[in-house]
C-alpha cells in the first residue's frame, strides 16, 4: 500500500470483476403502461383546495376547528406527492403483470378468462380479472392505463372483455 494524503490506495487498480452468473433477460413487454403519483393534477388540486382554505379563514373567517377538519382531505393528497409513487401494468405474450407501490402480480394470460369493465358513477373504469376458476382479480385503479388501450392489447390475446354501464353495486 502506498501512501497519500487523502487515503490509502493500491500500488496498482484490480481489474473488475466479471459477472459469474449474468441474470437471464425477461421477454420484452408487448404493453407497458407507467404513472407517478406526483402529477399536475394532483398540485393543481392541492393548491386550489389550499386557496379555498385560506379563502375562507380570511374573507369568510371560518372557525380553526372547521378549517383542520377542512384540511384532513389535503394529508394523503400531500403524501402522494412528497412519496411519488409508480404503478403501471405489463403485458408480455403470456402473461399480465401490475404493480402499485411495493406490492407486484403476476398473472399467465392462460388463466385469464374475461376482463369485465365497470363504469362508475364519476365516469371513471374498474377493471376486473375473471379466471377460469371463477375467481376475480381487481386491477387497482392507479396501475390502469387508458380503458381502450388495455380493452385493446388483451383482445389482442384472445380474451374478450365485455362492458356494464353504471352499475350500482
Amino acid at each position: 500500500m502506498k501512501w497519500s494524503a487523502v487515503f490509502w490506495m493500491p500500488e496498482q487498480p484490480k481489474p473488475p470483476k466479471a459477472a459469474t452468473s449474468p441474470v437471464p433477460a425477461l421477454p420484452p413487454p408487448v404493453f407497458h403502461f407507467e404513472q407517478q403519483g406526483r402529477s399536475w393534477k394532483l398540485v393543481a388540486a392541492l393548491a386550489l383546495w389550499g386557496a379555498a382554505l385560506v379563502f375562507g379563514a380570511t374573507v369568510l373567517q371560518v372557525t380553526t376547528w372547521v378549517l383542520i377538519l377542512f384540511a384532513l382531505p389535503l394529508l394523503p393528497g400531500l403524501w402522494d406527492l412528497w412519496r411519488n409513487p409508480s404503478s403501471g401494468l405489463s403485458l408480455t405474450k403470456d402473461q399480465i403483470s401490475w404493480f402499485s407501490g411495493p406490492q407486484v402480480t403476476t398473472l399467465p394470460l392462460s388463466e385469464i378468462a374475461l376482463l369485465r369493465l365497470d363504469r362508475r358513477w364519476d365516469f371513471s373504469f374498474r377493471a376486473t380479472l375473471i379466471l377460469n376458476n371463477g375467481s376475480r382479480w381487481r386491477l387497482p385503479q392507479p396501475t390502469l392505463p387508458p380503458v381502450q388501450m388495455l380493452e385493446n392489447n388483451l383482445s389482442a390475446k384472445d380474451i374478450p372483455s365485455e362492458r356494464h354501464h353504471f352499475t350500482v353495486i
